[in-house]
């Protein structure tokens, strides 16, 4: 859990402080904005500000962060932080927003659903509901340039095309061109279908073919796709 690692990884340590900041910015915004609403509402003022301005204040935190996270990966605090959500099932859709930021319709739940992310097993960069919604959230500051436009390929709708599909006939083609061209001490060049088998699991993701990135539990986790290895 984050709770046995946050002591000793400082990447962790980085990740849930720039999170908190990020939230502080949004909830100051939100609740001018609730404030400012309220002052030109015909309510009572024991209702108003009390029942009737937490209500308000939440629902709009939800609608704002949701919003925000499926048009753009992120709401006002993270990117000044350089935070991004992003889904480890591909593009971000309504049920993952939804899933994800329905703690913030109250602080109280919102803090819930933090602290049970941070003391139970999993991902330690994740809340309790980012597992629920299968998200979670990435310092993208951090990331390198190909990374960066893997991170980008994915928040739109284009997809990086599909590696090449070889017939057996090309296969044997190439292998051909190759013992022709090889030095005599130099070992035959397996086929590209084996040479992509090869690959180091560490860096490239079976599924998709995407970038693997380090994550503070010391698991890796695909950018394109969002898997965890």
């Amino acid at each position: 859990s984050a709770l046995d690692q946050i002591g000793s990884d400082q990447s962790l340590q980085e990740h849930w402080i720039k999170r908190f900041i990020a939230i502080i910015i949004d909830a100051i915004l939100i609740y001018v904005i609730a404030s400012i609403v309220f002052l030109f509402m015909p309510v009572p003022f024991w209702w108003g500000w009390g029942f009737g301005y937490s209500l308000m204040a939440g629902l709009l935190f939800f609608l704002y962060s949701g919003l925000m996270e499926m048009m753009s990966g992120a709401t006002l605090g993270k990117m000044v932080l350089n935070l991004r959500v992003i889904s480890l099932h591909g593009k971000l859709d309504v049920s993952g927003a939804v899933v994800r930021n329905i703690s913030k319709i109250h602080g109280l739940i919102l803090l819930i659903d933090w602290l049970v992310g941070f003391v139970t097993d999993g991902d330690p960069k994740q809340k309790f509901l980012d597992r629920v919604a299968g998200t979670t959230v990435i310092i993208t500051d951090r990331l390198s340039d190909q990374q960066q436009h893997i991170y980008q390929s994915q928040q739109s709708d284009y997809a990086p095309p599909p590696p090449t599909q070889y017939t057996p006939h090309e296969t044997q083609t190439y292998q051909q061109r190759g013992q022709q061209t090889a030095q005599p001490q130099q070992a035959q060049a397996p086929p590209p279908e084996q040479q992509r088998q090869k690959q180091p699991e560490g860096q490239i993701c079976n599924d998709c073919g995407g970038r693997l990135i380090l994550m503070g539990n010391g698991r890796l986790q695909c950018i394109r796709c969002g898997r965890i290895t």
